[in-house]
């Protein structure tokens, strides 16, 4: 419970609270001109103050954080489970919490001196209103925990965004936030929120992998499982071979001087054959000229010039006999030149087809060494393509796995939310007594504004929990206000029957902001109802003309419970002595 707010500076305008209602309101007085304004008198500052004194955190020149109170300290005064204490932080050094009246009774306690005041840091203050106001475990695993901060700001709401939607306390407020600080509020288990949320990152990681795989853009993901396996039996058996042939591997110390010499036997082959080849041809065309080759007769040379009637005289006759002669001694010098070149020819082919064999020979004996042996160069060679199959292999094995191991984490992921689906609806079943209470609470909150009671849900979907309120005629602004209150209230009421030590809440003057007069004044008579029963605290800010004095029951004195009254004549008349407008965000 909250009993004072004070500060350092004489202008601040202290204000003391009480168990019960509690208002803060901003007056407009006839001094003030049409130009005055009530924001800025000190309303949400008082709002934002109380987030300080209970650890918010700060933000540069926003907020409480701004230089014109650099050197204002605030302090608290509050009680937890029976136990007052003061709460004093200062603007310029906001990591230190400065407490003083807390007893030894409370674990984990920074030491007292003398004058029972304790140091905390930020942090440790966080940690000590979050196990002594809603009995959470200390910070740690899992990644999503209950934050005290968190669920401090359904009690003390603070900023426009906190007023649009009973579930949230913050614009784009993460779902698994909202899920675990309702369920833990609400009595069911937040473990599963948490539990919800790690699933989700880890299909949202496997649905990213996933479509970077498809594209082809994750190298040791590529390929299906059956194609990776079709490599890897090639890979495999490519490595048997390379594998048999190293063990049969021979080097010979001058393979390349063998090699070197056979490659001269081969041009050397090479060279004989063909010139055998012109030799057998020039062979032939001289035995062919040999036999065709014989001197024409006297008689048939005379006979084919009697036939045309030509005859020869004597003297003619005897030049054809010489003629006749010589051609024949022609003949016979060719014949015996041609003779003499064919038995040279064939001793030489002879000779060549001699070398021919030799040379094929001394060859073989050299190609049948190189054939049984190699050298170290192509050793070496074949001993980094067989180390480089391995390596393929062994990154084709590892992409069988990771990919396997893939498609297993997404069935995994699809099972263990089925699972906790199935865990999460037990529980929700078996809890049901306990969750019953806020609801039928919100119920006659809701029933105590509207003719009809408006109804709190809560179900559980294959992705998380699911809350919603539902009120006749809740589009307009005003209701969806109202639907904020009931649960806030119902909150508040619950978890002090639960034994938590949450005894307080407080609303900006945004909470009645366009709700109609007579639903404002059911909401404070509601809310000083329940706070009275229950022995809790509410506190509220309100402009003057917005308190519905023509719609309160008989009887019902709201001056009563006025704390402070803010006004715009003069910046004494405002929280700090000066006009101010604090920003969202401390």
């Amino acid at each position: 419970m909250i009993h004072s707010v004070a500060a350092n500076q004489p202008s601040f305008r202290g204000v003391e609270f009480t168990p019960g209602l509690n208002v803060i309101l901003a007056d407009r007085t006839e001094e003030s001109s049409r130009k005055d304004t009530r924001n800025g008198l000190g309303k949400s500052t008082l709002v934002e103050i109380i987030h300080f004194c209970l650890g918010a955190r700060v933000r540069r020149d926003r907020g409480l954080a701004i230089p014109a109170l650099e050197d204002w300290v605030f302090t608290m005064e509050m009680s937890l489970r029976g136990e007052r204490f003061a709460v004093t932080r200062a603007v310029a050094s906001p990591n230190t919490v400065v407490v003083k009246g807390l007893s030894d009774e409370w674990r984990d306690l920074p030491s007292a001196d003398l004058m029972e005041v304790r140091s905390f840091t930020q942090a440790q203050w966080r940690a000590f209103l979050g196990r002594a106001l809603f009995s959470l475990p200390s910070p740690g695993a899992p990644k999503y925990n209950p934050s005290f901060r968190s669920l401090i700001s359904y009690f003390v709401r603070r900023g426009h965004d906190a007023f649009g939607d009973p579930f949230t306390h913050f614009r784009r407020q993460p779902a698994w936030d909202m899920q675990l600080h309702m369920a833990l509020l609400l009595g069911l288990e937040w473990r599963h929120a948490a539990q919800w949320q790690a699933i989700k990152d880890r299909d949202k990681d496997l649905k990213t992998l996933r479509k970077l795989v498809d594209r082809d853009a994750v190298p040791h993901l590529g390929g299906s499982v059956g194609k990776l396996e079709a490599e890897r039996v090639t890979l495999a058996q490519e490595i048997e071979e390379s594998s048999r042939a190293l063990d049969s591997f021979r080097v010979h110390p001058e393979y390349e001087s063998i090699r070197r010499e056979a490659d001269q036997l081969t041009e050397q082959l090479h060279r004989e054959a063909n010139e055998n080849v012109v030799a057998s041809r020039r062979l032939s065309l001289y035995r062919q000229a040999v036999e065709s080759e014989e001197a024409p007769s006297a008689d048939s040379f005379e006979d084919v010039y009697e036939e045309m009637g030509v005859v020869f005289s004597q003297q003619v006759r005897r030049s054809l006999a010489e003629a006749r002669e010589f051609y024949g001694l022609v003949v016979r010098d060719r014949r015996r030149f041609l003779q003499k070149e064919i038995a040279r020819l064939e001793s030489r082919i002879s000779e060549a087809d001699r070398r021919i064999r030799e040379l094929t020979e001394s060859r073989a004996g050299l190609l049948e060494i190189l054939s049984t042996h190699g050298a170290l160069e192509e050793m070496v060679k074949l001993q980094e393509r067989h180390v480089t199959r391995c390596r393929e292999l062994e990154r084709v094995k590892d992409q069988i796995e990771r990919r396997r191991q893939m498609e297993s984490d997404e069935r995994r992921v699809a099972r263990e939310r089925a699972e906790l689906a199935d865990l999460a609806a037990r529980d929700h079943d078996e809890r049901r007594d306990l969750w019953n209470a806020p609801v039928r609470l919100f119920n006659l909150n809701s029933q105590a504004l509207y003719r009809a009671p408006g109804r709190l849900v809560i179900d559980t979907t294959d992705s998380g929990l699911k809350f919603n309120i539902e009120i006749s005629k809740s589009g307009s602004d005003g209701i969806g206000k109202m639907k904020i209150f009931c649960l806030d209230l119902a909150l508040l009421e619950f978890s002090t029957r639960r034994g938590l030590g949450i005894d307080f809440l407080v609303h900006d003057s945004e909470m009645f902001d366009g709700v109609d007069s007579r639903q404002r004044a059911a909401a404070i008579q509601r809310a000083r109802e329940v706070a009275e029963a229950t022995g809790t605290q509410y506190i509220c800010a309100l402009n003057s003309d917005m308190v519905p004095y023509d719609d309160f029951r008989d009887g019902f004195a709201f001056d009563e419970h006025v704390r402070l009254r803010l006004t715009d004549g003069d910046p004494a008349g405002t929280l700090l002595g000066m006009v101010f407008d604090p920003a969202a965000g401390v």
